[in-house]
């Protein structure tokens, strides 16, 4: 299995030991191409990969072999990382080979969390440096706290694309807003 030395999925796996199943990523078909899913049960990445000959799918990889792989990739300056999946998720190194055994846990139905589509969409981007450092001008770095709410403002017939978007940190008090991006 190939995959971008970019995408780092392992890092959305949860690393709780009481759920194992959801330790490691999961590499599966998804609508006919082959994609890497990692969950910790509060979100979900999924990225393409592309299966080698004789690699196997429905497998749980172990985080490791990910982060592993990667390495490996970054140091022989390649822009893909290798997994062999045939039984075992094995890792050519320079000094040898190294293998890590799949989570034998069923990994959970991750298909039934995908949204459908919808009659109204509003699509959201943000630039997570200024998010960041909104956040911050918040207090929410010296609060230590994780997380921010952001609130869009909706009329009965759905998002306005053109109000400002209202942050707040979890538990502060601090309060800023995401002007409407300006296109010209």
């Amino acid at each position: 299995m190939k995959i971008e030395t970019k995408y780092k999925i392992e890092e959305a796996a949860s690393d709780d030991p009481k759920r194992y199943a959801i330790n490691g990523v999961h590499v599966a078909n998804v609508d006919g191409s082959a994609k890497a899913v990692a969950t910790n049960g509060r979100i979900l990445a999924m990225v393409p990969v592309e299966i080698e000959e004789g690699d196997k799918v429905d497998v749980n990889v172990k985080r490791e072999a990910f982060t592993a792989a990667r390495k490996v990739g970054k140091a022989l300056k390649n822009p893909a990382a290798l997994i062999e999946l045939n039984g075992r998720a094995t890792v050519k190194e320079p000094g040898g080979d190294r293998s890590f055994d799949y989570i034998e846990d069923r990994f959970p139905n991750f298909l039934q969390v995908l949204p459908k589509a919808a009659e109204k969409m509003v699509k959201i981007t943000l630039d997570i440096k200024l998010l960041t450092k909104l956040w911050k001008a918040l207090g929410g770095e010296a609060m230590k706290t994780d997380g921010i709410t952001l609130t869009i403002g909706c009329d009965k017939d759905g998002a306005d694309i053109y109000r400002p978007v209202e942050v707040k940190t979890l538990g502060g008090v601090g309060y800023g807003i995401i002007m409407q991006m300006r296109t010209e």
